[in-house]
């Protein structure tokens, strides 16, 4: 009970940073963005809960995230990577992350007119935990004006919960994300 205990405590601290970024950037629309990262917090937890906190296999955790968008993989959205297990802090904090990018590509970049795309890929390298995100074939993309929450989530939480580091960057041809980290802090041990 502790560890549920302890659990729901952390999942609250998160929404409550999450409501008042949200609120700041933009009144206007906060019911809409503050719903959107509560449901993205929710398919994180369903998959912990799913897999009785052992960790989440990448690909789910993608897949939860771009359920949006589900009938564009395979077609417009690329996923490659070996099966690996998020622990449950960094498939918060990645699947956040994830949420975060997808919505933007939504939006303004790969996946809001067609023939856009992006790939995600993942994997280990020695000790080192890697994944990618990289956009295609949209829109010219240029950085945003001013640095939101989405930003802070995709980047600084995320680097944040594995120890790790972010490249994001808003080339022209298209956003990339980057996240470089220590395997033991954002896998589940292997036997």
């Amino acid at each position: 009970m502790r560890e549920i205990n302890h659990r729901a405590k952390n999942m609250l601290s998160v929404v409550d940073a999450i409501a008042p970024q949200t609120a700041a950037r933009n009144p206007a629309d906060f019911m809409e963005r503050f719903s959107e990262r509560i449901r993205a917090l929710s398919a994180n937890q369903d998959l912990l809960v799913r897999n009785e906190w052992k960790g989440v296999e990448i690909e789910d955790l993608a897949r939860a995230q771009f359920a949006p968008f589900a009938d564009l993989l395979g077609s417009r959205i690329a996923m490659r990577g070996p099966k690996l297990r998020l622990n449950a802090a960094s498939a918060q904090a990645i699947g956040l992350a994830i949420h975060e990018l997808t919505t933007n590509a939504g939006k303004y970049g790969a996946l809001s007119k067609h023939p856009g795309g992006l790939d995600v890929g993942w994997g280990t390298d020695g000790d080192t935990f890697t994944m990618s995100w990289t956009e295609r074939d949209g829109p010219q993309v240029s950085p945003p004006q001013q640095r939101g929450f989405g930003t802070v989530v995709m980047k600084e939480m995320t680097e944040r919960g594995v120890n790790g580091r972010v490249e994001l960057d808003y080339a022209p041809s298209g956003v990339t994300w980057s996240l470089s980290c220590p395997a033991v802090n954002a896998l589940e041990p292997t036997a």
